[in-house]
């Protein structure tokens, strides 16, 4: 294992996420030149030339044949690798790395869709965030790999609870995670969130992190930075006359955050990579990659960064009552509940009562007309069957996951405020002195708050 060192010069670090789209058990169409698309990224992160990355994060992996076939080619130049499991289909999130793999720890997130979405099938794919601790370069690196749940209606998002939920357990995971060996935290993947989005206001907030884009050195004007949805991207979706990103979108990240100060991380360079695929009209993926360069080194070595002399102070994200809107999301994803169950409970009274109602036509009718009724009847348990699951059981399990979610903002909104109180007010001071109490009378309201969320949720 390498020796590692805390005080050190400054170090680079090199990494590179793309999402592949790799949905291998599908008709050609729906996901075209998978074959050809996956042999020109062997053969470029198999190359001494280049591959300069020190560590690839890939999404949409979907085979774990194509994982295999990645990793046994790239073996002699990132020789650990490590896919994140989960879900009926896997979760299509991989790292490859140089560096050693110390140990790996996932986190499957607790609302991820719906299984009868089946179009959409992000349920099926068990949304991820992943956790590599790296040994490299006399550096430990927590290596942070996710994939947050699609958005398929910007203007009517039904999954936004979902979405909101899953970026606030990425930032918890990442807080909790970290420890005083640690030097850097790196998270790359795709979000689904665009930079003005709440989800990606609540993982830059809550887990103190820098995108890597808005803080760059370099000043490359000719690079937007848009990974998604690109004109100039064979596999582009157009989404219509009304689209207000006809350039595409900025859905997939590099963020990076230094751990309790032991270290100072700046980014020196990012950029989209990996769009045409060399002597062909093929795109590598449907995404654009992203790579940057982050510099590492001791506090006083790497000058902090806010944001890049290209983007300006403007547009960098002020995080204003991110609290606020992300409660109302997901009180707004509890109501839908309520709303759904009630209309599964009167779908259960009308079915039922017309399955009954089949047994008189029974009596009267002749041979054809019973195998018909048959028929009628395993359709009409199966949609019971579905409405029952779904009002019981599913929609319990979605209230719940919304409301442990929303407590603990709750929790931590708490928290927060007393320490921005504690700061500003000299009369905090005594009560510092008491943090066992303070602490005690938090817990003691965040447990009202949620009595009371219980309350006013229709007995749900």
């Amino acid at each position: 294992m390498e020796k590692l060192i805390t005080r050190r010069a400054t170090v680079e670090l090199r990494v590179l996420n793309l999402n592949f789209w790799g949905l291998k058990w599908v008709p050609s169409f729906v996901c075209k030149d998978r074959q050809m698309r996956l042999n020109a990224l062997v053969e470029v992160l198999s190359s001494e030339d280049s591959a300069n990355w020190d560590f690839v994060v890939l999404e949409e992996v979907w085979s774990n044949d194509d994982y295999i076939a990645i990793a046994d080619s790239v073996r002699r130049i990132y020789p650990h690798s490590h896919y994140f499991y989960s879900g009926v289909i896997g979760s299509g999130v991989c790292v490859f790395s140089k560096g050693q793999i110390i140990s790996v720890l996932s986190h499957a997130y607790s609302l991820n869709g719906y299984a009868h979405k089946i179009l959409h099938g992000d349920w099926f794919g068990g949304k991820v965030v992943g956790l590599c601790k790296i040994a490299h370069k006399g550096l430990r690196v927590n290596l942070y790999a996710t994939h947050i749940h699609a958005e398929y209606n910007r203007v009517s998002d039904e999954y936004l609870p979902h979405r909101i939920s899953q970026a606030y357990e990425l930032s918890q995971f990442i807080r909790m995670t970290n420890s005083d060996t640690d030097d850097v935290n790196i998270v790359a993947g795709d979000f689904n969130f665009e930079p003005d989005d709440l989800g990606y206001a609540i993982v830059r907030r809550f887990a103190d992190l820098k995108d890597a884009w808005m803080t760059r050195l370099d000043l490359d004007s000719a690079d937007d930075g848009n990974t998604c949805n690109t004109p100039d991207n064979i596999y582009s979706i157009c989404e219509g006359k009304d689209d207000r990103t006809p350039r595409g979108k900025r859905i997939d990240y590099i963020l990076y955050g230094q751990v309790q100060g032991r270290t100072g991380v700046t980014c020196g360079s990012c950029q989209t990579v990996l769009n045409r695929i060399p002597g062909s009209k093929l795109c590598y993926s449907d995404h654009k990659g992203i790579e940057a360069v982050l510099e590492v080194g001791s506090p006083d070595s790497v000058a902090p960064t806010l944001f890049s002399p290209a983007i300006g102070p403007n547009v960098v994200p002020t995080f204003e009552n991110t609290f606020d809107k992300a409660l109302a999301v997901l009180d707004s994803g509890v109501r839908r509940i309520n709303q759904n169950r009630q209309v599964y409970m009167i779908a259960l009274v009308v079915l039922f009562s017309l399955l009954i109602g089949t047994a008189e036509v029974d009596r009267q009718s002749l041979a054809l007309a019973r195998w018909s009724m048959n028929a009628l009847r395993v359709t009409l348990v199966m949609v019971i069957t579905f409405c029952f699951w779904s009002a019981v059981i599913l929609n319990r399990i979605e209230y719940h996951a919304l409301l442990a979610a929303r407590n603990a903002m709750i929790i931590q909104r708490k928290w927060d405020d007393a320490q921005s109180e504690t700061s500003t007010s000299a009369g905090e001071s005594e009560k510092a002195q008491l943090p066992g109490v303070g602490l005690q009378l938090k817990h003691l309201d965040s447990k009202n708050d949620a009595i009371d969320f219980e309350r006013n949720t229709d007995d749900h």
